[in-house]
């Protein structure tokens, strides 16, 4: 009996065929059932921005993460730039979470990949958020921080104190780079509260470095040692360098500091010095009243060191080390306002008078003449100003001032150096007034003294309270002041402008209201004790017309309000 040879490899084969089914069969099972463990859920280790969410179903990990992140959109956030910061939050400036985004960049979801099931079932990481722009609203709040925390470069610079070189330090210039920091803030929320914007610096065009360089090679040597300046036949003096200080200067021109010397203030600080020479100085024109009208006084030229030529040539030899000299001719010099200038100004004619009238006691009697005859000859070129504590100066003894009657805390003091002078100042006021001139300060009394025009007067203070007006016509101004009368005799002051009449100028009358009378009576039995009398308290209210021909061409409101004085008698209260 024979026995076919092919019957075990066919056996052979349906075991290997069983075999692999199997495996095939198991894998299956596992495979099937990772799948199943895995489901939707999140990889094992998952993580969001510290919040971990491991194993969570899809829906569980966006709950857990909108509770523990959405917080972080509402609190507080700091965007510093430079010196610069703002105040915000992560909503407010438009960005947000997308949540479901997030769970599904984790991992999360479900899946045959056999890697992605793996990934749920093993692994995962920490990773940010998924985090969603406004773009309008970002751009807006950057663009906010910008505006105020871009800064140009501020160049260094050189100025002189006394005689010392002070050096400022250069800053560079800030430039928020506006997409960048949107970035920045999109990826920085969730982490802090802090964020810093990112910036670009922009070098100034003349360093701190460069500035130190100019100060020792020319700052240094300019103020070390004086120049000699040689005026030939006329002699010479010095330049000390306290006098080169005080006109030294230095600006930036071609990435540097150039320094530069002021012509007017060298020749001013060498003023001494250079009238020591005995050279003729020109004399600018002057106008006048005399026998009752306008007056030019010529001007004269004279000889004298040109003031411009005297600053090159020292600017010349700065750098220069000990032992430097110059030398400058002494010229013919011009005078500034020649007697054609002052012709030109049109002084020809009153525009302006006021006359007021006071007792003559003997502090009046002075002060206000002194007052009077300071004020008398004032010349303004179009475009000065007058001030009446310039033109009186400190009211003291040494002066020439008397004690005299005045306000002082809202009370009567009878001891006030200059006392008595707000009688100059208001004429001089209403006559400027009525000449049409541009009133710049002027402060009317707290108090209402009848003989005075009733809110259209000016009271006077050293340095507190001044009266000052401006020459704003294109003719020159001279003020004219006299007194009359003597002591024991009413005075009278009078104060006229001359110029070329420009308006016929009126005041309208003036309308009171809301009175107020004094407090009750006090007395005061001290030996000090200033009897007052009682003065009730008011509103007042006028304008300044301004006229040419018939037309009204302007008109300027005043408003002041007076204050009420409690009455003061000297001793005791009757019946206390």
């Amino acid at each position: 009996m024979s026995t076919s040879p092919d019957k075990p490899v066919r056996h052979s084969r349906r075991l290997a065929l069983w075999v692999a089914g199997g495996a095939l069969v198991v894998l299956g099972g596992a495979y099937g059932a990772g799948y199943a463990m895995a489901g939707d859920n999140t990889p094992r280790n998952a993580a969001v921005a510290g919040v971990p969410i491991g194993g969570l179903s899809a829906e569980q990990a966006s709950a857990k993460l909108e509770a523990e992140l959405g917080p972080r959109l509402s609190r507080p956030l700091t965007i510093t730039a430079g010196e610069h910061s703002m105040q915000t939050s992560a909503a407010e400036v438009g960005l947000g979470i997308d949540y479901p985004a997030t769970v599904a960049a984790s991992g999360a979801g479900r899946s045959w990949n056999p890697v992605s099931i793996l990934t749920v079932l093993t692994g995962g990481r920490d990773q940010q958020p998924v985090v969603t722009r406004d773009q309008a609203k970002l751009a807006a709040a950057v663009a906010g921080l910008a505006e105020k925390a871009d800064t140009k470069p501020v160049d260094a610079g050189l100025s002189v104190k006394d005689t010392a070189i002070v050096r400022t330090a250069g800053k560079p210039g800030v430039t928020v780079q506006q997409p960048q920091t949107a970035d920045a803030l999109a990826e920085g929320f969730v982490a802090g509260t802090q964020v810093s914007a990112v910036v670009a610096q922009t070098e100034p065009e003349i360093t701190t470095v460069e500035a130190d360089q100019v100060a020792s090679t020319v700052g240094a040597p300019a103020l070390a040692s004086p120049i000699t300046v040689k005026t030939g036949s006329s002699g010479s003096f010095e330049l000390t360098p306290k006098m080169i200080a005080a006109a030294l200067s230095f600006a930036p021109a071609d990435g540097t500091l150039k320094a530069a010397l002021d012509a007017d203030a060298l020749t001013k600080a060498a003023a001494k010095e250079i009238k020591g020479l005995g050279l003729k100085q020109p004399r600018d024109a002057d106008i006048t009243i005399a026998k009752g009208k306008p007056k030019i006084i010529p001007s004269v030229d004279g000889i004298g060191i040109d003031s411009a030529v005297l600053a090159t040539s020292a600017l010349g030899v700065l750098e220069q080390p000990a032992g430097r000299s110059v030398t400058v001719e002494a010229t013919v010099q011009k005078a500034k306002f020649s007697t054609e200038d002052a012709k030109k100004l049109g002084v020809k004619q009153v525009t302006g008078s006021f006359t007021t009238y006071y007792p003559g006691s003997a502090y009046r009697v002075n002060n206000i003449g002194k007052a009077a005859r300071l004020i008398n000859g004032t010349f303004l070129k179009p475009g000065e100003t007058f001030s009446m504590n310039q033109t009186l100066g400190k009211r003291t003894a040494a002066a020439g001032w008397m004690r005299g009657g005045g306000i002082a805390n809202g009370k009567i003091d009878p001891n006030i150096y200059g006392g008595g002078i707000s009688q100059a100042t208001t004429t001089t006021f209403n006559a400027i007034f009525f000449a049409g001139l541009e009133d710049i300060y002027h402060k009317p009394h707290s108090l209402y003294f009848s003989r005075y025009p009733v809110g259209r007067e000016a009271t006077l203070d050293w340095v507190m309270v001044d009266m000052k007006f401006r020459n704003d016509s294109p003719y020159g101004v001279v003020l004219q002041a006299w007194t009359t009368g003597k002591v024991g005799q009413t005075g009278s002051v009078t104060v006229r402008g001359w110029s070329t009449k420009r308006y016929t100028v009126k005041a309208s009358t003036p309308v009171r209201s809301n009175y107020r009378g004094p407090a009750a009576t006090q007395y005061d039995p001290s030996p000090g004790c200033v009897p007052q009398s009682a003065m009730s308290g008011f509103d007042v209210r006028f304008k300044r017309l301004f006229y040419q021909g018939k037309k009204l061409v302007k008109s300027e409101p005043f408003f002041w309000r007076y204050n009420s004085l409690t009455p003061v008698v000297c001793g005791k209260k009757p019946g206390s």
